[in-house]
C-alpha cells in the first residue's frame, strides 16, 4: 500500500514541477578565431512558457512531441523583445540556432550566434526575460573573451540592463 501511495504521488507531480527560485543564466562568448559571438542561455522552460502565454502567445510545449509548429518563431520574437545586446555601440540581434530540453524536462538550453563580431570593448545587455511573470526573476549574464571571463552581470526586473567596458 505504501508503494502504491508513493507511486501515485510521484506520477501526479511529474507534470507540475514547481520551484521557489526564478533564475536564468546566459553566457556571451566572443570566439576570436571565428569572429563570432556565441550565446548559450539556460532557463526553466515552464517559467518561459508561462511568460510567453501571459504576453498572448500560444502554449508552445517546447521540446515535446506536441511542440507548436511555430515554436522557434515565437521564441525568436520573444528574445528580440526581452534580450538585447549592444555590442561596441551597435545593437545586434543574434540568430537563433536552436534549443534543447534537458533530460529532466525542466531546463531549456537556447543557442544563438552573431557572425562577424568584433572583440568586445563596450557591451550592454538588456535581459527582461520572465520578469513580468516573476518579479523575483534574476538573469545572470557572463561575458567571456575566449576562456577568460570578462564580466558577470546580475539583472532583474528593477535592473534589466548591465554593461561591461573593457580595454
Amino acid at each position: 500500500m505504501k508503494f502504491f501511495v508513493l507511486m501515485v504521488a510521484l506520477l501526479t507531480s511529474v507534470g507540475s514541477f514547481d520551484h521557489e527560485y526564478h533564475v536564468s543564466k546566459t553566457n556571451l562568448r566572443y570566439v576570436a578565431d571565428r569572429d563570432q559571438l556565441q550565446v548559450e542561455m539556460h532557463v526553466f522552460v515552464d517559467d518561459l512558457e508561462k511568460d510567453l502565454m501571459a504576453a498572448g502567445g500560444p502554449k508552445l510545449e517546447i521540446g515535446t512531441k506536441r511542440e507548436h509548429p511555430e515554436a522557434a518563431a515565437y521564441l525568436t520574437e520573444y528574445l528580440a523583445k526581452h534580450f538585447r545586446v549592444n555590442w561596441n555601440g551597435t545593437f545586434i540581434q543574434p540568430k537563433l540556432l536552436g534549443y534543447e530540453l534537458e533530460d529532466d524536462l525542466h531546463g531549456l538550453w537556447i543557442y544563438l550566434v552573431k557572425e562577424s563580431a568584433e572583440r568586445p570593448k563596450n557591451v550592454t545587455v538588456e535581459n527582461s526575460m520572465i520578469t513580468s511573470t516573476y518579479p523575483d526573476q534574476t538573469n545572470i549574464v557572463k561575458l567571456w573573451k575566449g576562456t577568460e571571463r570578462a564580466a558577470t552581470l546580475l539583472l532583474s526586473k528593477d535592473r534589466p540592463r548591465g554593461s561591461y567596458v573593457g580595454e
